[in-house]
C-alpha cells in the first residue's frame, strides 16, 4: 500500500477528502476498483460508510493485537465525510452493527492494519504498515472502533484512504 512518504503522488488526498460529495455507490466502485455494489445495509451511523473489506489483523508494534480468519472478521469501513477507518462488529446474521456517534475512548496506537478485500474482482489480502506518528484505535463499549489519525507538524493527517487504499 502507498506510504505517506510518497505524499507528492497522493497530495490531493491529503489536502482534502477524496470522497467529498461522492455517493456511497460511486465511492464503493472507486474503493473496490470497479466492482459493482453487491449488498447495502441500513444502519445508524454518524455518516455514510462504505466497506473497504474485512479486518484480518491489527498490529501494535511488532505484536499482533487482533486477528481474524477470512469471513470471520468485522467490517473495515471508510466514513465518507470524515475519511476515517471504522471497524464494525457483525450481528449473528453477518450484517453490520450500528455505529455510535460519540462515547469513544482511546485504546492504543496501531502500527499496521491488514484486511481481506475483493478489489477489481480479485480476492486479495492487503496489509498496511502505518508511519509515525501512528493513529490511535478509539473504542466504543458497543463493539465499534475507529482509527483516529495523528497530526503532523504541518497539520496534515497521518493517514487517509483513497482509491489506492490506506496511505500513511
Amino acid at each position: 500500500m502507498p506510504k505517506r512518504s510518497e505524499r507528492q503522488e497522493y497530495a490531493s488526498s491529503f489536502d482534502g477528502n477524496p470522497y467529498n460529495n461522492v455517493s456511497p455507490k460511486a465511492m464503493y466502485k472507486r474503493l473496490r476498483w470497479g466492482n459493482k455494489v453487491v449488498d447495502t445495509f441500513n444502519i445508524d451511523a454518524p455518516e455514510p460508510m462504505v466497506v473497504l473489506g474485512e479486518l484480518a489483523k491489527l498490529r501494535r508494534g511488532k505484536t499482533t493485537f487482533w486477528s481474524f480468519e477470512e469471513n470471520n472478521g468485522p467490517f473495515l469501513a471508510v466514513g465518507r465525510d470524515s475519511n476515517l477507518l471504522y471497524i464494525i462488529s457483525r450481528h449473528e446474521d453477518g450484517s453490520p452493527c450500528n455505529v455510535p456517534s460519540n462515547g469513544y475512548k482511546p485504546l492504543c496506537v496501531i502500527t499496521g492494519i491488514d484486511y481481506y478485500s475483493d478489489k477489481g474482482g480479485e480476492d486479495i489480502y492487503y496489509f498496511h504498515n502505518h508511519e509515525k506518528p501512528y493513529p490511535t484505535l478509539m473504542q466504543h463499549s458497543k463493539g465499534c472502533w475507529y482509527l483516529k489519525p495523528s497530526y503532523l507538524s504541518d497539520g496534515g493527517r497521518s493517514y487517509v484512504v483513497d482509491d489506492a487504499g490506506i496511505i500513511g
